[in-house]
């Protein structure tokens, strides 16, 4: 994401977690800014209570959107994250999906359908964050949403871990990417086989 941005970019983040993506951004480029949608308020405050470089980015420059008077560089929503998608009118220059639930991507997260409303809001490149077996279904599926839908996809994996899951990182643009001079961390270039796309009749299975 470093590369492709530039220093005002504004990003939208699906799932919140524990804030440090958005903080990251934020910290690395000062005029760029933020929406996080999380659907659980309760995730908000422990990550006030208990992760220091997020809760002090929060208390900065967090504000609740939607809400009079509100205004900063990190715009926080509590709500499911498609439903984020269809109402908000809402320009992004990127987006990054990185929402779970029981340690999976909801599944109305997970289509086509998604997806498209996703590229109609964004105007670069998106970023998906997945746990799956190297090759998995979701990471097919999800793989199979993003080659219908941009003419560049690039993927990368981590490390397996001892249940035989790894996460994966997809980067989907229109136009090609900066190249890299090194993977981040110890995540590798890997290979998605073929895979029929999900959609909201025909969708993943692995979590509803």
């Amino acid at each position: 994401m470093d590369q492709d941005l530039g220093p005002d970019a504004s990003v939208l983040f699906i799932g919140g977690g524990g804030y440090s993506l958005p903080t990251k951004l934020l910290v690395s480029r000062p005029e760029a800014q933020a929406v996080a949608v999380e659907i659980d308020p309760l995730v908000t405050e422990v990550v006030r209570e208990h992760m220091p470089r997020a809760s002090a980015m929060i208390a900065e420059t967090g504000y609740e959107v939607g809400r009079k008077g509100g205004e900063g560089r990190l715009g926080i929503v509590h709500a499911d994250g498609r439903v984020y998608l269809n109402e908000t009118q809402q320009r992004f220059d990127a987006a990054v999906m990185d929402a779970f639930s029981s340690s999976s991507v909801p599944a109305h997260l997970a289509t086509i359908e998604t997806f498209a409303r996703l590229q109609q809001i964004v105007d670069g490149p998106v970023y998906v964050n997945l746990l799956d077996t190297p090759d998995g279904p979701l990471a097919r599926g999800v793989h199979a949403i993003l080659r219908d839908l941009y003419s560049h996809v690039e993927v990368v994996q981590g490390e397996v871990n001892a249940l035989g899951r790894t996460n994966i990182l997809l980067a989907a643009a229109h136009d090609p990417f900066a190249g890299l001079s090194a993977s981040p961390g110890n995540y590798i270039p890997t290979q998605i086989a073929e895979a029929r796309a999900f959609t909201d009749d025909r969708g993943w299975v692995g979590h509803r």
